[in-house]
């Protein structure tokens, strides 16, 4: 058991507990009370550095440690360590740490900061690596740093596959989980076919877990196991000829949606019964401020091959990261309120906790979600589903989790939204949209303009579906502008003429997927 699992809990753990978290296991949630420092506004990373010292990122640009600044055991201040802003760089997606070096994902290149004089604050920096293809899509990450076994650094680029302005991209990085030799002089592909990690960590034997997100062909929330040289599912059309086939997850996570950190509990941390599990920090529906929460996995690796189970840990809404600290706690970052595209909306707006093991509430807390078992008639079901079919609903969603149409398939969709979730979408198509599912309107120097969604973006072409799943390839040549289209495809007033008792049909059906 690490230290300080099971030691007395300080008066200031109580103080400052969030009992509005639903918790599962023996385990407090404590908002850390940090109000010294550095402003926290949607902070984006976390990780613990070297000596110990818990690492954060806002994504703003600034980078600070979290510091115990009274010894009463929870940190209170936000010390800086280095403003991204300073050198031109945006989007801090990852931390890796290495001897005294931290090394910081960006958008544009991978940076190195190390603290000489040990005060807490960067004295140099440097790029270590930036072959990367950019362009200004907020998208655009250089994520889920770790080091690997071999002494290289394992990074992911996120997919280009819906950006109608990326960047030319001809050994096609985008999409991939690549690695840096330890000067940074050299790099590879090891697997592509990648969506949008946040979360990667390598086990204690030297194998890499990562967990990406539902779309763009990934039919569920995915936890893969990297198999180098293999092909993972999105946006095949970019490796067209180049794998014959597709590497499926090991497991399907189903806590929340939106797999946000994860990271491997060590086998000597007790931390209620959960040493060598893994811990996903789950983001939630965008927009939908409420969802979120904490997953862990328990895995077994058998003459068969790997067994799963999954466990919630706690109900905490938009997490964007987790890692566990020296003294076995786990720490949360937790995003807050934006945007869609992650941009501020808000003054202050997002926070830190700490989840700590009590052995006094052994068998106090459920260990399993109470999940509402719906009854639907078959009757019920079938009108719904021939209502899906005559409102037109068919025409632009599949519900077989595989095909895609100009509408995200809504195979599983009923264990990601309620019913009251599903009838706001119905009735407010405009109001969350998914970036990916973000229409876009291309004015051609013809005078011509094509509204739809952009599937496959290469250096010569855009591939927009157009209403009806008509995909057209545009040449870039022809290309006037490009630009988002703030209102869904999605027609209003799908429900007009509807009875209650139809649209509660066509709502059990929804929910049923």
């Amino acid at each position: 058991m690490a230290a300080g699992c099971s030691s007395p809990k300080p008066e200031a753990y109580l103080a400052y507990e969030d009992t509005t978290a639903a918790v599962y296991g023996p385990y407090r949630v404590i908002k850390l009370p940090i109000d010294k420092g550095v402003k926290v506004l949607n902070p984006v990373q976390i990780s613990q550095g070297p000596g110990g010292k818990i690492f954060a990122a806002n994504q703003s640009g600034e980078l600070y440690t979290l510091q115990d600044s009274d010894g009463d055991g929870l940190e209170d201040e936000a010390l800086l360590f280095a403003d991204l802003n300073e050198l031109g760089l945006v989007s801090p997606a990852g931390f890796a740490h290495k001897g005294d070096t931290v090394f910081v994902g960006t958008r544009s290149e991978i940076r190195a900061f190390r603290d000489i004089d040990q005060d807490g604050k960067a004295d140099t920096s440097w790029t270590f690596f930036n072959k990367i293809p950019v362009s200004e899509h907020p998208y655009e990450w250089t994520s889920s740093l770790n080091f690997g076994p071999d002494g290289w650094l394992y990074f992911v680029l996120t997919t280009d596959s819906f950006n109608p302005g990326a960047s030319p991209d001809p050994e096609g990085l985008r999409g991939s989980i690549l690695k840096v030799s330890p000067d940074g002089q050299q790099y590879e592909i090891v697997a592509t076919g990648i969506r949008s990690i946040h979360g990667m960590n390598f086990n204690p034997d030297g194998e890499l877990f990562f967990a990406d997100n539902k779309g763009g062909g990934n039919s569920t929330e995915e936890l893969n196991l990297l198999q180098a040289g293999k092909f993972y599912g999105h946006n095949p059309k970019k490796y067209e000829g180049k794998y014959d086939t597709l590497t499926p997850p090991v497991f399907s996570l189903e806590n929340e949606i939106a797999p946000s950190g994860i990271e491997f509990n060590s086998a000597e941390n007790d931390f209620g019964g959960t040493g060598g599990n893994l811990f996903v920090a789950f983001y939630g529906p965008g927009e939908r401020w409420n969802r979120g929460g904490i997953g862990r996995v328990k895995i077994e690796k058998t003459e068969q091959g790997y067994q799963f189970e999954e466990f919630p840990v706690a109900d905490i809404p938009k997490l964007s990261d987790l890692t566990f600290g020296k003294d076995g706690s786990l720490y949360l970052a937790q995003h807050g309120i934006s945007d869609y595209w992650y941009n501020p909306t808000e003054e202050k707006t997002g926070a830190f906790y700490k989840v700590i093991y009590d052995p006094d509430l052994v068998g106090k807390h459920p260990v399993k979600k109470e999940i509402k078992e719906e009854n639907f008639s078959n009757a019920s079901l079938e009108n719904g589903k021939q209502l899906f079919a005559i409102r037109a609903c068919s025409a632009c969603h599949g519900v077989d989790g595989t095909t895609d149409l100009i509408g995200p398939n809504l195979k599983g969709a009923g264990k990601e939204f309620s019913l009251e979730e599903f009838l706001e979408e119905i009735k407010e198509p405009s109001k969350r949209i998914k970036p990916s599912m973000i229409a876009t309107r291309i004015t051609l120097k013809d005078g011509k303009v094509l509204l739809g969604r952009v599937v496959y973006t290469d250096t010569n072409q855009v591939s927009i579906m157009l209403v009806g799943n008509q995909v057209v390839q545009v040449p870039k040549s022809e290309i006037q502008s490009a630009e988002d289209e703030l209102k869904s495809l999605m027609y209003e007033n799908l429900l007009a003429g509807l009875s209650e008792e139809e649209i509660k049909n066509l709502l059990n059906y929804l929910s049923s997927l």
